[in-house]
């Protein structure tokens, strides 16, 4: 019948003790930093390698290139399905993403290394735009 009065009594002695002492209870520690939603993180992969296709490009080697512009068609296409939640932008700059990096690979197949930085650099702004968008 005492039991919870006593037990509550404890965590209160124990609480107020921590506190003049200056020691955080454990439940109000600093909260550990929130983990990144899927979709930012296929956003994130998406940039990654889309940035590595920009510097390929720069390098003039189509086919590594190609390759990550690959890379990132498969981000942004698991992007799609895990961005669904957000903001109606977000879903439209991931379309916008896709759409120029379809073309950058187009590009990277015929050799024009000129022609698909351009689309890579427009797929960078989309997914910018993206994650500036997304939680």
């Amino acid at each position: 019948m005492f039991r919870p009065r006593i037990s509550a009594a404890a965590v209160t002695a124990v609480m107020a003790a921590g506190a003049a002492l200056g020691i955080a209870p454990v439940a109000l520690a600093t909260p550990a930093a929130a983990a990144a939603s899927p979709c930012v993180n296929d956003l994130t992969s998406a940039q990654a390698s889309n940035n590595a296709a920009i510097a390929a490009d720069q390098a003039n080697d189509t086919q590594t290139a190609r390759t990550q512009n690959l890379s990132t068609a498969v981000s942004l296409v698991a992007a799609l399905g895990d961005c669904l939640g957000q903001p109606q932008v977000v879903g439209a700059n991931i379309l916008t993403a896709s759409a120029s990096n379809a073309t950058a690979v187009v590009y990277n197949l015929i050799g024009a290394s000129g022609s698909a930085l351009g689309s890579e650099q427009a797929t960078a702004s989309a997914i910018t735009q993206a994650l500036a968008n997304a939680s």
